[in-house]
């Protein structure tokens, strides 16, 4: 099985230059290809145009918490894929409490007055499937992707992927730095880990820093992709590489295969 993750961004909520981080899984399982966005933030419908997909090419969409460079792109992926594709957008959505927080406290004010004789709902846009809250992981072309918990924002649900079963890779999306998760992962034989990281270390950050990241041996290091990062990126791109960490690219392919 081979597995593509193409970053349609790679900055943070403010990033003016390298967009919100958002990356298609392309799974080609035998003959059979499907694709997975993961996350969609403002900035993203924008950033998948520019790149080699379009939403056609979108099987489904993962969205791993509910921040607006997380979640705002959804509202112009639910319109265009109801009045331009006649296709609703497929959602993958770690809880039932997450979808009901998408539509009701993020999308429902701008997209419930439609072109129906009544108020438009979730399910006229988007069709829906929640992860198995006990077994924690789904199937995607055949493909075993587990979510698991992040620590990002207190009292804020929070989720990172794990892609496959075995030689697989990790996706944190928006966490703290936990040193123990990534130096197990690796002991159990994830090839890599696309991390977020800022710059910047302070008290009462929601990201892994930098300086945590440095602190990990070479040997850890060495497969760690940072993302999710400032427009301030070129100032440490020495630094980065000189502690054998590497950077996740905007349009850049990754490729890897599984069992």
């Amino acid at each position: 099985m081979k597995i593509d993750l193409t970053f349609l961004g790679t900055g943070s909520a403010f990033s003016k230059v390298y967009g919100n981080n958002s990356a298609v899984l392309t799974i080609a399982n035998g003959p059979v290809v499907k694709r997975m966005m993961i996350d969609c933030g403002r900035t993203t419908p924008d950033d998948l145009h520019a790149s080699q997909f379009d939403l056609g090419d979108i099987d489904a969409i993962f969205i791993t918490h509910l921040h607006g460079d997380h979640v705002y792109g959804l509202e112009e992926m639910g319109f265009y894929g109801r009045y331009v594709l006649n296709r609703k957008p497929h959602l993958v959505l770690p809880t039932k409490e997450m979808k009901y927080k998408l539509w009701h406290e993020i999308l429902k004010g701008t997209m419930e007055e439609g072109d129906l004789d009544r108020p438009m709902s979730f399910d006229d846009y988007f069709t829906c499937e929640i992860v198995d809250e006990k077994e924690q992981y789904f199937l995607f072309n055949d493909c075993m992707i587990s979510v698991y918990n992040t620590e990002h924002i207190e009292n804020k649900e929070s989720y990172g992927l794990i892609i496959s079963e075995y030689d697989y890779i990790v996706y944190t999306s928006d966490s703290l730095f936990n040193e123990d998760f990534i130096k197990s992962t690796i002991k159990d034989g994830a090839q890599a880990i696309f991390h977020d990281c800022q710059m910047v270390d302070y008290e009462g950050k929601v990201h892994a820093s930098l300086s945590e990241i440095e602190s990990l041996p070479n040997k850890y290091k060495r497969k760690i992709h940072i993302m999710h990062y400032g427009d301030d990126l070129t100032s440490y791109y020495d630094r980065i590489k000189g502690n054998y960490l590497n950077i996740a690219s905007k349009c850049e392919t990754y490729s890897f295969l599984v069992k």
